[in-house]
């Protein structure tokens, strides 16, 4: 199903449905990019109640990485038990990958005689399978769907399953900038089969992150610490480990506990947004963490990971620190959106100090300046392209009210049009033109999207012969083969419906008969809300 023709479409806080020409239904999330430049595409189109024809491969989230990388990204999906099985296999093939295609696995000779189970060590198919694992840490299941992304590096060409738990970046990266992404997936592919744990973590850890890749391909988060005189920040734990703006603080990585179930033990830990209210400290710093570097991010915990190094690399504002200790984008901030902007380009100091904790409790410290840093110059401020977070408004979250405002303008916009053609005595264009289409959800335009080709579906009337006296406010011609239209309060109170709103609230708004309303939604299987 590549391309449809979609007649209608009903937005819900559960999500968004699109009604195509054949009957078949639609269903997408709502807050997705994807669904944000689907919705622009075809709403105007549909308020006027034309048909709308587009090219869902046109709206591929993979797609559109995989043309961008010029095929150095490539996708899959497959199952689980397939996908050990494909790479339980040295010597498989794969067809051409492309979009959503799935491998095919060398098949087993009838003569193939299988080995008697022994108790050997665990095996590289059990290794693997014990890495797949849901938001909780439980295993999945053999027949439970998994996106795989193939990345060719120098090496030559690595897999790394899962990476539907990276939607917000994978977004972001098809419609923003994917070279942040890119090269980050080429830096976890790289250490995927020797560090498989640490990976499939990392990715269960930026499902919900909450800032986008850097442009180096490092993970951009936060770190609490306490002010100290001279510009020098300490850890909210021992208060001893002093670093500065500029510093790049580590610990060997066998010193870090790597144990997935530990949610507090030795490590440096870091956080993204959720978890920022629990952890202690009086200033939040942004900090950049290698992929390499990620060690453990806790099954019970998966707000924060215990890391064997990163830079700091920007302090927030007071206005940034109240909304991320409340839970929200500091980027509804314009200084603090600036600053992650700058922040993802690589417009921030570079490390000018070392600081390596050799021991538990922030023993054993030591810190070395880089040579040259004294010399290194702030850079200055730059305007970078702006940068939201992954889940604020412009990532992609679609708003019910905007929708039906932008409904409302293309019908008003199209009733206007029909009233000036009656006037100036074009009476083909203002019969051809609904009286009262019903709105349709929209929003905000991307400055990226596909193009969708309206297709009316009215017969074109040929024009009465005007009277030259006052001219009759112009009368809808229906096509044959067009269901009948709603009355207008109809069409509203299925609107009202959907967005949430209660049987007695939308009596009050569109002073609607309480049984003629119920008629309405007995008829085509709604229930009241609330």
């Amino acid at each position: 199903m590549s391309k449809v023709r979609v007649a209608g479409a009903i937005a819900s806080q559960n999500g968004i449905t699109f009604y195509l020409e054949d009957g078949e239904e639609l269903n997408l999330v709502k807050d997705s990019a994807r669904t944000r430049m689907i919705l622009d595409a075809t709403v105007e189109a549909l308020a006027r109640k034309e048909i709308v024809e587009i090219d869902l491969d046109s709206f591929s989230i993979e797609r559109r990485i995989e043309q961008q990388t010029k095929g150095l990204i490539r996708f899959f999906k497959t199952t689980v038990k397939k996908f050990i099985g494909r790479e339980a296999e040295k010597d498989y093939t794969t067809e051409v990958i492309g979009q959503m295609d799935r491998p095919t696995l060398r098949e087993e000779s009838p003569n193939t005689v299988k080995a008697e189970p022994t108790a050997a060590p665990v095996t590289a198919s059990e290794a693997l399978r014990d890495t797949l694992r849901d938001d909780k840490g439980q295993p999945l299941k053999d027949d439970d769907e998994i996106t795989v992304a193939v990345v060719q590096t120098p090496a030559g060409e690595k897999v790394v399953p899962n990476v539907q738990r990276l939607e917000k970046q994978m977004e972001y990266a098809a419609f923003e900038n994917h070279e942040g992404f890119t090269k980050f997936m080429e830096r976890i592919a790289a250490v995927s089969k020797d560090r498989g744990h640490s990976v499939q973590e990392l990715l269960n850890f930026m499902k919900k992150g909450d800032l986008p890749i850097a442009a180096d391909g490092t993970i951009v988060a936060y770190k609490m610490l306490y002010a100290e005189p001279n510009g020098v920040f300490t850890d909210p734990h021992t208060r001893k480990v002093r670093q500065r703006i500029g510093a790049h603080v580590s610990m060997p990585v066998e010193k870090v506990d790597a144990s997935r179930r530990t949610e507090c033990s030795t490590g440096l830990h870091i956080a993204r947004r959720g978890y920022i209210r629990s952890f202690n400290g009086d200033t939040i710093m942004l900090v950049k963490i290698a992929p390499e570097d990620v060690i453990a991010v806790p099954y019970n915990e998966p707000n924060k990971m215990r890391v064997a190094g990163y830079h700091i690399v920007a302090k927030v504002s007071p206005e940034a620190y109240d909304l991320l200790r409340a839970d929200k984008p500091m980027t509804t901030d314009a200084e603090s959106a600036k600053l992650l902007a700058n922040v993802i380009a690589g417009n921030h100091p570079p490390i000018t100090e070392r600081v390596v904790i050799g021991a538990a409790m922030g023993e054993n410290v030591s810190t070395k300046v880089v040579a040259g840093a004294e010399k290194i110059e702030p850079k200055p401020v730059q305007v970078a392209k702006a940068v939201h977070a992954l889940d604020s408004e412009e990532a992609g979250n679609v708003s019910i009210k905007d929708l039906r405002q932008r409904a409302d303008k293309a019908i008003v916009e199209q009733r206007t049009a029909a009233q000036k053609a009656a006037e100036s005595g074009d009476m083909s264009a203002a019969i051809s033109a609904p009286a009262t289409p019903a709105p349709a959800p929209v929003t905000k335009p991307e400055s990226k999207k596909a193009a969708a080709k309206p297709v009316k579906t009215e017969k074109k009337v040929e024009p009465k012969k005007p009277v030259e006296k006052k001219v009759a406010p112009p009368k809808v011609v229906a096509s044959a083969d067009k269901p009948k239209e709603l009355p207008e309060k109809h069409t509203l109170a299925l609107v009202l419906h959907a967005e949430g709103k209660s049987n007695r609230q939308i009596e009050a708004e569109l002073k609607i008969c309480r049984k003629t309303l119920k008629k309405l939604f007995d008829a085509r299987g709604l229930k009241p809300n609330g």
